[in-house]
């Protein structure tokens, strides 16, 4: 089940993610370089993310591919936080293989309750709490508060997971990407299969890699493209 901390107030935000990261232990140490990624995702990080990084997901499937890097981490045994993901849905979580026990989700305030230092706080909250944090909701922070943001996300080696925009923060590396449904033919039976084509792309690497996955495939898991090199007859739309 996943662990939510809903709140009516910024405030009551703050607090309760605060009541949540002494139970789960300090993040993994800045010391070992790389966190381990989705077997899906070899051919975009044959070793894994650098920890510090901050990973934009832009695109038709930038919440499908934030969810996927988020998939990795927590299948290893780190903990991840979702924050500000309206779009978040558990069952597509666990389709991507995200372990929901390891998974705290907070929820965005309304536009009327929303304050930026206390939003901030919390997302900083999560940074030094948790291995990998995912949010949707960096449109909504100013630059001064990305940068101390992403300083500490350094220092903890913890991993940051924008969807959509990057906003005022500054990502290290950027996965955009495209999907085309295939099914048994248009007008006949339902849509089975995904292909998801990636780029990768960043200051830190030096050219830009591509791939292409199945999300879901034919076996209905998430898998690299090669392993079914003839998928079935697209399904327009």
């Amino acid at each position: 089940m996943v662990a939510a901390a809903r709140s009516s107030s910024s405030a009551d935000t703050r607090a309760r993610l605060a009541e949540l990261i002494p139970r789960l232990g300090a993040a993994a140490p800045a010391a070992e370089r790389t966190m381990p990624m989705h077997p899906a995702l070899d051919g975009l990080f044959p070793q894994g993310v650098v920890r510090g990084s901050t990973v934009a997901c832009v695109g038709a499937v930038a919440a499908s591919t934030a969810l996927l890097l988020l998939a990795g981490p927590v299948q290893a045994g780190s903990w991840g936080c979702v924050v500000g993901l309206p779009t978040f849905g558990p069952g597509a979580a666990a389709e991507a293989g995200v372990a929901l026990e390891r998974v705290v989700v907070v929820r965005e305030p309304a536009a009327a309750a929303f304050d930026e230092s206390t939003w901030a706080q919390a997302l900083a909250a999560g940074v030094d709490g948790f291995d990998i944090v995912v949010l949707g909701a960096g449109r909504h922070l100013r630059a001064a508060t990305a940068r101390r943001v992403q300083a500490r996300l350094q220092a903890r080696g913890a991993v940051l997971v924008l969807v959509g925009a990057a906003g005022a923060f500054t990502p290290d590396l950027q996965v955009t990407g495209r999907a085309d449904w295939h099914g048994l033919g248009a007008g006949h039976g339902y849509l089975r299969t995904r292909r998801v084509t990636l780029g990768l792309g960043g200051r830190r690497l030096p050219r830009d890699r591509h791939d292409t996955l199945w999300f879901p495939g034919p076996s209905g898991v998430v898998e690299r493209a090669g392993a079914h090199p003839s998928p079935l007859h697209r399904q327009a739309g």
